[in-house]
């Protein structure tokens, strides 16, 4: 009898040793589908950048955007995650109900030196397909430009040619970007739209 519960014990263990290996394995993979260097950039332009998608928070999986030239993005931010979850569960919560009158966000918003980063995605056959681009927002201190909430923005090519950096103030800036976030300038102009919750 007493072998019989041994065999069963261990059976037991083995099966769950094996659950939680194979489930590390599968986390492991899965989280490396998102750090794939493929985008070559200036890291002196973005402090503390260089393996970001090691060492940032990651916010999102590959969604879908179609404010983003209808392509993918998957988002990383540096220490803005605080923030990003708060306006996310805000805006979420008044979008469902507009109308009510209690129901009024309360956003936050990011401290000076928050960066995010955002992978950019061709989609193909609605998945996402080869890289197109990278697109930076860095938080400044004020003064920096106070009407545009002090970001700059920068963009890159996938092998690294700067394609537009600067404030709302540049003309290419606001029409490339800064016209579209100043449209969610109570969520200090990061739309936050998505969020995974995840590194």
């Amino acid at each position: 009898m007493k072998s019989y519960q041994f065999i069963k014990v261990s059976l037991i263990l083995l099966t769950l040793t094996t659950s939680t290996r194979l489930a590390s394995q599968t986390e492991i993979a899965n989280t490396q589908a998102y750090q794939v260097d493929i985008f070559n950039f200036d890291h002196q332009l973005i402090p503390d950048s260089e393996n970001y998608q090691q060492q940032w928070r990651r916010l999102t999986g590959f969604e879908h955007s179609g404010l983003h030239w209808e392509q993918f993005v998957v988002i990383y931010t540096n220490h803005g995650e605080r923030a990003y979850r708060n306006n996310f569960l805000e805006f979420s919560a008044w979008f469902g109900d507009p109308e009510d009158e209690d129901n009024q966000p309360e956003y936050f918003t990011y401290p000076v030196g928050t960066i995010f980063i955002k992978e950019n995605y061709q989609m193909l056959n609605g998945k996402p397909a080869d890289p197109k681009s990278i697109t930076v927002m860095v938080k400044h201190p004020q003064g920096y430009d106070a009407e545009g909430g002090n970001w700059e923005y920068m963009q890159f090519s996938v092998n690294g040619q700067q394609m537009i950096k600067g404030s709302r103030k540049d003309k290419m800036v606001k029409q490339q970007c800064a016209g579209c976030h100043q449209n969610v300038a109570d969520r200090d102009f990061i739309f936050s739209n998505f969020y995974s919750g995840t590194n």
